[in-house]
């Protein structure tokens, strides 16, 4: 009998031993155990990041490029730009207001439309360079303002791959003047000189050369980026992009910028 009771009372004992992390409501308490199970597996989600970034981007096509919508170019064209982003990011995802600003500066010389033949009597257009224009235009240009989500696929807490695209609507500014001309003895393939205005300081033997003239751009139009490229984070605050892409046309740029919180 005695041997008995001792068994209840270690067993009571157990049993409230047990439960010694328990508070009087039968509610479960924290312990500083580090083997313990974590209250919850929940994790918390990323703060959005506030920043900007400065940027400077190179915009190239090709003449190969260029060829394709017209018979006929001068050369390509290329010209640098500088922008200013206004970024937020929440994790590996990021969304950038832009600004940017460029000049678009085509070759001067002969340009035949796609479809036209000079030897057979269409026109030609002869671009000049703004130093050639009679009243001293600005050059050709376009301010842009974008939208740009761009996701990062990251490497190491360091270097992360970036891609993404947006869209958004440019302004021109400038003019962009050229002669309307009637060529003589020339053929698409070989339009110099007949396709030259015969005026100074071309010089050509154009048979009749009217302008210079600005072509009538519609002053806002859409733009269509897709980017890709790497960013590197020496600081948690501070990133170096480096990309490439289409912006309407193709370019290749750097950025640096800071986050502010």
């Amino acid at each position: 009998m005695r041997f008995a009771t001792c068994l209840t009372l270690i067993g009571l004992s157990g049993t409230a031993w047990g439960q010694a992390a328990l508070d009087d409501a039968g509610t479960p308490q924290r312990t500083t155990d580090p083997n313990a199970s974590p209250d919850t597996t929940a994790t918390a989600e990323p703060k959005a990041e506030y920043g900007f970034d400065v940027r400077l981007r190179h915009v190239s096509i090709p003449k190969g490029l260029v060829e394709l919508f017209v018979e006929h170019s001068a050369g390509g064209s290329s010209s640098n730009g500088i922008g200013l982003d206004l970024v937020r990011r929440r994790g590996d995802l990021e969304l950038q207001l832009g600004f940017e600003f460029e000049h678009i500066e085509p070759g001067e010389g002969v340009w035949i439309n796609k479809g036209d033949d000079v030897s057979g009597g269409d026109e030609a257009d002869y671009i000049v360079s703004p130093e050639h224009t009679t009243d001293g235009e600005t050059k050709l240009g376009w301010f842009t303002v974008e939208f740009t989500f761009l996701n990062h696929a990251k490497i190491n807490k360091y270097v992360a791959v970036r891609y993404g695209g947006g869209a958004g609507i440019g302004f021109i500014t400038g003019q962009l003047q050229h002669y309307d001309v009637i060529c003589a003895g020339a053929t698409n393939g070989n339009p110099e000189p007949g396709c030259v205005p015969n005026v100074a300081p071309f010089n050509g033997s154009a048979a009749s050369a009217t302008g210079p003239v600005a072509y009538d751009f519609p002053p806002i139009f859409p733009v269509v980026n897709a980017i890709i490229g790497v960013q590197i984070r020496p600081t948690p605050k501070a990133v170096v992009n480096i990309e490439g892409g289409i912006r309407t046309v193709p370019f290749i740029g750097l950025s640096v910028g800071y986050f502010l919180n």
